[in-house]
């Protein structure tokens, strides 16, 4: 989704909240509500990737920045959902959903050695047309225990599933050869997180808080770590709207052992989040 689209859909519905419920903010604010959904635009502002595809026992293979060899576009803006559904004072669900998606077409200027899934060795030659269509979608739910809580200050912590879906398909093909070869690399990676979360209150429409989860795993053919850092302003314009926002980032490694092949990913991601919250 373009930035500036989102940008101004942010603005026309704050524009249009402010003035009508603005008297009734005014009267005082609102506590937390069971249920918190918001709604926002995620626009990146560093998007540093690196994906290797190996044989194991020969070590032929590629390492490639998917930016800088295939020209897929990382500074883009995406829409970002949030939710939290709490039980009770104490106790909640979370979830977080965004995908980050690109397709690129570029003839290149370095040759490539690819490996498929079957661990044969494909070579991409100087000038071929690749043609690439990268996915990240990230997915996650937890739970958190609110452990101390008062008008001012929340504390929590908690854990859950981060599930992220990397895919990134290449068609390349040469005038020269005719040579055309379609070969896509791709995986769901379901892995357990650390939560921890403060939220303080300013005054009864002025919040901000930080939110951390990290983890390090190793199982089967797997190996990973994964952080996620936010930080955000909230303005309670009334009682069931609010307006805010923050900065995020996050950074992900993973490493796959298959039979045939070894899959490597590296990523890290900073942007600026703009977002409209709704409580019930």
């Amino acid at each position: 989704m373009n930035k500036k689209l989102i940008t101004l859909v942010i603005f026309l519905i704050g524009s249009f909240l402010v003035p009508v419920n603005y008297a009734y903010a005014a009267k005082g604010g609102a506590g937390p509500q069971k249920f918190k959904i918001s709604l926002g635009g995620y626009s990146l502002f560093r998007f540093d990737s690196s994906i290797s595809v190996t044989e194991p026992n020969l070590g032929a293979g590629i390492a490639i920045d998917p930016g800088d060899a295939l020209g897929i576009d990382g500074e883009q803006s995406v829409v970002r959902l949030d939710g939290r559904y709490r039980f009770n004072d104490k106790h909640s669900l979370t979830f977080s959903w965004y995908k980050l998606s690109s397709v690129a077409s570029k003839s290149i200027e370095d040759e490539l050695t690819w490996v498929d899934k079957d661990g044969n060795e494909i070579v991409i030659p100087v000038g071929a047309s690749v043609a690439t269509d990268f996915i990240f979608d990230i997915l996650k739910v937890g739970y958190l225990w609110s452990f101390y809580q008062t008008d001012k200050v929340e504390l929590a912590v908690g854990g859950g599933l981060h599930f992220t879906k990397i895919k990134l398909a290449l068609q390349a093909e040469t005038v020269a050869s005719g040579l055309f070869e379609t070969e896509d690399v791709g995986v769901t990676v379901p892995l357990p997180v650390l939560s921890f979360g403060l939220k303080y209150n300013v005054t009864q429409r002025i919040s901000w808080y930080i939110k951390s989860e990290v983890f390090a795993i190793k199982f089967d053919t797997w190996e990973g770590n994964y952080t996620d850092n936010t930080l955000g302003f909230e303005y309670r314009i009334w009682k069931h709207i609010g307006l805010g926002v923050g900065l995020g980032g996050n950074a992900l490694g993973i490493t796959q052992d298959a039979e045939k092949y070894t899959l490597g990913y590296d990523n890290q991601i900073s942007g600026v989040m703009f977002f409209i919250s709704g409580y019930y």
